[in-house]
């Protein structure tokens, strides 16, 4: 059955820190071609380009003009889906709820969209851990990252109301296994899970 996992949260809930895991966990990157990374596994991909920089993703796929959006989110995700059983869509800029996504989404038979969220003290530090956080330009613009995880927690719902499982994580409270294991649940893989439950 083919998958369609949509990893949303904004800035510093570790959206990049789950799909680096979930690649590490399929054995990591073995090819990019074109807008897809494929994992070494075979069954798992990723939208988007992990591994030419620290962050990948649907927020690096750009459209003829050269402008990031989710314009072609589902031309990439119908081209993952022709080589791999699940595909992971995973950036900020999926934090809404529209055409465009569920374009995407509904490319595939089963459907997972991952919640990530946490408090703005652990934003902030996380933001000023990173190299570019503490002085980089906006980079902590508090309101406008409240804003978005608040959209993201709307779109939550609205995938949930029209039948898309939906996992939240307040990421200050659960570890990136925690996190792991109940995704390869939740998408029939739980061999890949490294739990002893």
């Amino acid at each position: 059955m083919k998958t369609c996992i949509f990893i949303t949260g904004t800035n510093a809930v570790g959206k990049s820190a789950l799909a680096w895991a979930l690649i590490e966990r399929f054995g990591g990157v073995n090819r990019i071609t074109n807008d897809v990374t494929y994992c070494a596994e075979g069954s798992v991909c990723l939208a988007g380009k992990y591994g030419v920089t620290r962050f990948g993703g649907v927020d690096r796929i750009t459209n003829e003009n050269g402008a990031s959006c989710t314009s072609r989110l589902a031309d990439v995700v119908e081209e993952g889906l022709r080589n791999a059983d699940t595909i992971i869509c995973e950036g900020s800029f999926m934090n809404t709820f529209g055409l465009n996504l569920t374009n995407a989404m509904f490319k595939a038979e089963r459907h997972l969209l991952v919640s990530l969220w946490t408090d703005t003290k652990t934003i902030y530090d996380r933001l000023t851990s990173r190299s570019n956080g503490k002085y980089g330009s906006g980079k902590r613009n508090f309101h406008q990252i409240i804003s978005k995880q608040k959209q993201a927690m709307i779109a939550a719902r609205k995938w949930h109301s029209i039948g898309v499982k939906v996992l939240q994580f307040n990421t200050a409270e659960k570890t990136i296994e925690e996190e792991l294991t109940a995704v390869l649940k939740a998408i029939g893989k739980e061999d890949y899970c490294h739990d002893d439950k």
